[in-house]
């Protein structure tokens, strides 16, 4: 869905009507760090408050309409610049000069503000935040510079103390599997996973329920999480060889069998109607909510958060993934 307005964009209420009021009133500042996961729309929400300040409606800004606000649209409005970077994790002091410092002094063409946007801003180097310091520190009057990043902290406490901060929220799965629902064409199933896989950010859903590799994955760890008992050892030491080859891929796989944990536990703590993550696996869920008691359901979760951790650390996680899946196939019950 292509968005035009504040009123298009879906959540972070209170940064919309930060930059719609600033805007509107004149009373943009000269420096925003928009921080917030990824996903999350921050890059969305600076090119609307960027065509916010060049759009020449007397009315609602951004209206959308006006020859300002197409340009911003098709990419091509000489008044807002995106600062890019040559190197893929890097930032460069030669990237903020070129685009940024030399550019700056130079008049915008039309209304009076000239909008900066630099995104992945973490990965910009300490020579080319001091580069930056100086145009945050003494702008012209026109200029707005608008910094994006999902890390505060790779920022220089000089840079980030001379920018007015805001960040995004995670928002809740209802409105997340709504949006899905009515704006990207997504089954209720479909949208109640993506949005739990989501961590609240729309972007992040979207990228799950367009996903071939996530849909594959998602069908192929349910399938064998059902049917572990009945598996000889050796399919299930192939299926953590094949998962662990991948570590993205991985941490997605303990993420779908956690959410199917989680919704045992529900299942089994809740006393009547249920929300469910995987609504389609009801019957499954409930058998093992039965079958299953506390203890165990408590400590699979465990061994999934545990085995997360170490991969975030670069253990090789096969073997505890082995042992996992052993558990899921041949759960031990306190006596």
């Amino acid at each position: 869905m292509e968005i035009n307005s504040f009123a298009d964009f879906v959540g972070q209420e209170k940064i919309k009507d930060y930059f719609a009021d600033a805007a509107k009133n004149g009373r943009a500042g000269h420096a925003y760090i928009l921080s917030g996961m990824k996903g999350s729309g921050r890059k969305t929400l600076a090119r609307l408050f960027g065509a916010s300040l060049l759009c020449t409606s007397a009315e609602e800004v951004p209206c959308g309409t006006c020859r300002s606000c197409k340009m911003v649209r098709s990419g091509n409005h000489p008044d807002l610049i995106t600062v890019t970077h040559e190197k893929p994790a890097t930032f460069s002091v030669e990237d903020i000069r070129d685009q940024l410092v030399s550019d700056i002094q130079i008049r915008p063409y039309y209304k009076g503000k000239k909008v900066y946007i630099i995104p992945d801003c973490e990965m910009m180097t300490l020579q080319a935040q001091n580069a930056l310091l100086k145009s945050i520190e003494e702008p012209p009057p026109y200029a707005v510079i608008i910094l994006i990043t999902d890390n505060l902290s790779f920022l220089l406490p000089t840079v980030r103390s001379r920018c007015t901060g805001l960040s995004t929220v995670p928002l809740p799965d209802g409105l997340v599997k709504d949006y899905l629902m009515k704006k990207e064409g997504a089954g209720k199933r479909e949208a109640s996973i993506c949005a739990a896989f989501s961590g609240g950010s729309i972007g992040t859903a979207a990228e799950f329920l367009h996903s071939d590799t996530f849909r594959e994955d998602l069908n192929k760890t349910l399938e064998f999480i059902k049917r572990s008992k009945e598996l000889p050892a050796n399919e299930i030491f192939a299926f953590a060889k094949d998962a662990a080859s991948d570590k993205a891929g991985l941490l997605q796989i303990l993420d779908i069998i956690l959410f199917l944990y989680r919704d045992i536990l529900m299942f089994k703590t809740m006393d009547g109607p249920v929300s469910l993550t995987f609504i389609d696996e009801t019957g499954y869920i409930e058998s093992k909510a039965r079958q299953t008691d506390y203890y165990e359901i408590g400590r699979v979760i465990k061994s999934i958060e545990e085995l997360k951790g170490r991969l975030r650390s670069n253990v090789n996680a096969e073997a505890g993934l082995d042992v996992l899946l052993l558990d899921i196939s041949e759960p031990v019950t306190k006596i």
